[in-house]
């Protein structure tokens, strides 16, 4: 128990909250209705095709207008009637997708789409074009509707915005390998990335070249020519936009960290250790916070979280079995419970 708690508290402080609760209620309530906001998003480069996000929620295509609106506000102006869900309808959208309800895998993803918007825009400065980063987000939207487990009781944008992150932090990385290909080559690549990640999406597996070829309509030489220029070496030095704020090397994935499941999982335990601690006395959850270096990670010993308080070293450890009893009943019935 006491490991279980020191891991946790390390990893979840109040930061999380800091990042992810804008994103899911102020950020995202308010997204669409800043008109000015939307307009500086968008896109310069015109597209053959932008379809909003897959085929298996059924929005509407998009392609790049050239008179009154681009593809980028054709898009809002369409995601607008999809409202915000509350925690039960979730949970009881996830129990009906565990199920295999196909309605019910729709509603929640175009749900979210709004969260896919709030966290492209904060890559606005990658020189990735706005409707690609919401293409890579809503495919991981996608894949986290069917990884998302609607036992543990959270919100499913809790769960999402890790896998959303990913993606486009992933796209952002991919930029730095289309920077200095013809705008019409790198167009015909973005559009062979896109419907490869479909695929990949829709069988769980990476696709054939062939599968690709038919898919987007394209030559199957023509695939593979574009295909190789994403396995072409690039520095790991080269900066991923114009102002050098990162390089190639700072988006590539740590294979040493833990997976992304993983993180996603021990976020939602964080906030299961915090929502449990609310359940001690002040005196109880301060003995365990100061202990345990919930906060700041910094775990004390009896006699200085005695100082703290000013009672006896004595008192402090009477105190902390007390509390643990309670953590370790509380806790782990809610854990078994989510299994």
């Amino acid at each position: 128990m006491n490991a279980l708690l020191t891991e946790t508290a390390a990893k979840h402080t109040t930061k999380s909250s800091i990042e992810i609760e804008p994103l899911l209620n102020e950020g995202y309530d308010s997204l669409l209705d800043d008109s000015d906001s939307l307009k500086e998003s968008s896109e310069a480069d015109v597209r053959e095709e932008l379809p909003i996000h897959s085929r298996c929620t059924q929005v509407v295509s998009t392609r790049q207008a050239r008179g009154s609106e681009d593809a980028f506000q054709s898009y809002l102006r369409d995601i607008r009637v999809f409202g915000r869900l509350t925690l039960a309808e979730e949970i009881e959208l996830g129990r009906r997708v565990a199920a295999g309800d196909e309605l019910a895998r729709r509603k929640l993803i175009e749900s979210n789409l709004r969260l896919v918007i709030a966290i492209a825009r904060r890559y606005s400065g990658t020189g990735v074009p706005q409707m690609d980063l919401i293409q890579e987000g809503n495919l991981a939207l996608m894949h986290a509707v069917e990884k998302f487990d609607y036992r543990r009781g959270y919100h499913f944008g809790t769960y999402a915005i890790w896998w959303i992150r990913q993606a486009v932090n992933r796209a952002a990385s991919d930029h730095s390998r289309l920077i200095h290909l013809p705008e019409h080559l790198a167009m015909r690549l973005r559009k062979v990335r896109r419907i490869a990640a479909q695929l990949s999406q829709e069988n769980g597996q990476d696709p054939l070249p062939e599968h690709i070829a038919e898919a987007a309509h394209i030559d199957l030489d023509e695939v593979v020519d574009l295909l190789g220029l994403i396995e072409q070496p690039v520095s790991l030095d080269m900066p991923v936009d114009d102002e050098a704020r990162f390089s190639l090397a700072d988006t590539l994935e740590d294979t040493m960290a833990p997976s992304l499941a993983e993180t996603a999982s021990q976020h939602l335990l964080g906030e299961e250790v915090y929502r449990t601690l609310a359940l001690l006395t002040t005196r109880e959850r301060m003995v365990i916070t100061l202990r345990f270096g919930i906060g700041d990670g910094q775990s004390h010993t009896l006699l200085e979280v005695g100082k703290e308080l000013g009672i006896s070293r004595e008192r402090v450890r009477q105190l902390e079995v007390v509390a643990l009893k309670k953590l370790r009943s509380k806790l782990l019935g809610r854990l078994s419970n989510s299994v």
